[in-house]
């Protein structure tokens, strides 16, 4: 194994491997240094079509059609008590082309796209961990740790942090975050046997999302007998923990809140444990450096409510690959100018999602997104951005801006009906 790289890559998740393939494909030497051993639990398993053209980018659309994932057309929006419900079609978006995506579990989907990448020529040390690393003599020095071999040094000349909400190079940095005005949140879920998802929804394979007073659950059908489903709360962890709930009665209490949620687990069997994650929204001020980028969750992330993390995590991904391999062949880092150009343009693309974001979770404001209206083509817009349409040309840009400002009058003029939520 060689110990010097052109690129040295943090994480072998979606953005690590995405990053790795197209790096490897333009010539550049690469390793990935990953901490966990694969297979390995993760969330994050509903896909979005606008990620479909990346997926072929990198080799593995193919193998995609092929692996027997469950095929997702659209989303399912549904009240608390059920009696509301919209279903975000893709197929019926703005923008055409963008038809399907896939629900995956994702110990399969990461294997799939690191053994892409590895056999497109990266180099992959796993489990290893980067315990530091220093730019000196003009490369990246990384001091690795292995739990089977003994500690190890990796030089490069790029370094991509792909680590996920681990953040290694912002919070060792120190780096600023961007402030964010959102609460604290915490999401509780598992993988469970004999959900009755497909009973429920008008398309089996699409994700069903039940809006709570102040928080939500999702659905989302892996295969024929397993369901992910997990709630998302605006309570923070402590309060509940002071209250001695454990995460099992914590899911529990917020299911019994939602009648529909309450059929839908009538027969439900957990398989394993219940899982938690807390306060995961963040985003730091600059994800550019002259010799380093941060990627996927490494650099931010706001909500899994519409899926998008997988998508913009591959995003960007592509984005910083594609800056750094015009660098390289011009035997230079980055320019002042182009670590703005991406942050700016990867911060553009979440700042459509958050948007859609913050009408969901704003009781004023989703009432709108409830009761769709095709006139002017806007259901079709929000169809279109539910499908991961972040770079909005202008026919879809001023159609969403004025669902956007429709859903903030509603907060005076009421110009949707009121939503039941518990």
């Amino acid at each position: 194994m060689h110990s010097s790289f052109d690129v040295a890559i943090i994480g072998a998740g979606p953005a690590g491997c995405t990053a790795g393939a197209l790096l490897a494909a333009a010539g550049l030497t690469v390793c990935i240094v990953e901490k966990d051993a694969f297979p390995r639990f993760k969330i994050g398993e509903s896909l979005l079509p606008a990620g479909n053209a990346i997926l072929r980018r990198i080799g593995v659309w193919e193998q995609m059609e092929q692996a027997g994932f469950t095929k997702k057309y659209g989303g399912e929006f549904i009240s608390s008590d059920g009696s509301s419900r919209v279903n975000n079609i893709f197929s019926d978006g703005l923008v055409k082309g963008m038809d399907y995506s896939y629900q995956v579990e994702r110990c399969r989907f990461d294997q799939l796209l690191l053994d892409n990448a590895r056999a497109r020529g990266c180099q992959v040390l796993q489990p290893a961990r980067v315990e530091d690393a220093r730019w000196q003599d003009g490369h990246w020095a990384l001091a690795l740790s292995n739990r089977t071999a003994p500690p190890a040094n990796l030089q490069a000349r790029w370094l991509v942090d792909a680590s996920g909400r681990q953040a290694f190079y912002g919070r060792s940095r120190r780096l600023p975050k961007d402030p964010l005005p959102y609460p604290k949140r915490l999401a509780v879920y598992g993988h469970f046997k004999g959900v009755r998802h497909r009973e429920h929804s008008a398309y089996p394979g699409n994700i069903i999302v039940t809006r709570l007073r102040d928080g939500w659950f999702w659905s989302i059908p892996l295969d024929a007998t397993t369901t992910s489903v997990g709630v998302v709360s605006q309570r923070r962890k402590d309060e509940w923990i002071s209250s001695r709930l454990t995460p099992a009665s914590f899911f529990a209490r917020e299911a019994q809140r939602s009648p529909f949620v309450t059929a839908l687990l009538k027969d439900a069997e957990l398989i394993g444990d219940y899982r938690t994650t807390g306060d995961y929204a963040h985003s730091f001020g600059n994800y550019a450096f002259t010799r380093a980028l941060l990627v996927g969750d490494a650099a931010g992330f706001i909500d899994p409510v519409f899926s998008s993390g997988v998508y913009l995590a591959m995003r960007s991904a592509e984005m910083a690959a594609d800056a750094i391999a015009l660098a390289h062949r011009q035997q230079r880092g980055l320019t002042p100018r182009e670590c703005r150009h991406y942050t700016r343009t990867l911060k553009k693309n979440v700042r459509v999602m958050r948007d859609l974001i913050e009408v969901y979770y704003d009781n004023s404001r989703f009432p709108v997104f409830m009761a769709p209206s095709n006139r002017f083509k806007l259901f079709s817009a929000v169809n279109s951005i539910v499908a991961g349409n972040t770079q909005p040309d202008f026919r879809l840009w001023w159609r969403f801006q004025l669902f956007l400002l429709i859903c903030r009058s509603n907060r005076w003029l009421r110009l949707a009906p009121p939503q039941r939520l518990s």
